[in-house]
């Protein structure tokens, strides 16, 4: 999953400033904005993971970030430092600064216990915006596989194209959690603010009907438009077929046409 991450973010012009055991920081620094993430990677698949400990494990980044228990040397003292020469934008990370927790657990079968518990974690008005993003190794790993077999694709454009399948989406309507790389792509977009989802066009099936017309000839096609309109005037057949009015040069343009076609069959 962190690969993943730090593909998404390479590609949207952040840098990886800083790292300590499970959480990274990723900055953006331009003229016209200023953005900042800590992104928290939680490991719960072990056995006994309860809702309160998964809530402490949630918790713990903020009291990391404040530098509780640690003599004011938290996260965000770290962070300061590394703009020590800019303090204007050192004023600014409380402010733009958002954390990402992917929570990598057992199974997805899981998640319906902790939706309270991640609402009321993403909720929290203290220090920055929380998003929580749950996911399993089988989907990771479904998704780097399909990402494979697309390297000269952009990233973001792989991802807008897995969720642009109508049929997954359908599929996960539902069923509410499927295990798979369509439900992570659309965690990713849901839980990175930046990610943006290209849309891809995709032309509107043609109808079986316009599709055979399409493939008839000029004649063809004004028998068929006589048929289709249950015209029953022989008259309008014999103007579709370009033939003479009258009966001489109609059986002479029949014989003549007769004999081109025994001379192909030849």
């Amino acid at each position: 999953m962190r690969e993943l991450i730090q593909q998404i973010f390479t590609t949207y012009g952040f840098n990886r400033k800083w790292q300590d055991d499970c959480i990274e920081f990723y900055s953006a620094v331009t003229e016209d904005k200023t953005s900042f993430f800590l992104i928290d990677y939680i490991d719960a698949t072990g056995e006994g993971i309860t809702d309160s400990s998964l809530l402490t494990m949630l918790k713990q980044l903020e009291k990391d970030y404040i530098g509780e228990n640690l003599n004011g040397e938290g996260v965000k003292r770290k962070i300061q430092e590394l703009f020590i020469d800019n303090a204007n934008i050192a004023a600014q990370i409380d402010k733009n600064t958002s954390a990402i927790y992917p929570i990598k657990l057992e199974s997805l079968n899981n998640l319906d216990r902790y939706r309270n518990l991640i609402y009321a974690v993403e909720e929290s008005p203290h220090y920055f915006r929380r998003f929580i993003l749950p996911y399993t190794d089988n989907q990771v790993i479904e998704l780097k596989k399909i990402i494979s077999d697309y390297q000269n694709k952009n990233i973001v454009n792989v991802l807008s194209e897995i969720a642009n399948q109508e049929d997954a989406y359908y599929e996960l309507a539902g069923h509410r959690n499927l295990d798979n790389a369509y439900e992570l792509v659309i965690r990713l977009f849901s839980k990175i603010p930046f990610l943006q989802y290209n849309f891809v066009a995709q032309q509107k099936p043609m109808a079986v009907e316009k599709r055979i017309e399409s493939e008839m000839g000029s004649e063809l096609f004004k028998y068929h438009t006589l048929i289709c309109n249950s015209c029953v005037d022989i008259d309008e057949y014999v103007k579709a077929s370009n033939l003479p009015e009258d009966d001489a040069a109609i059986e002479a343009e029949m014989k003549k046409r007769l004999e081109k076609r025994l001379e192909k069959r030849g």
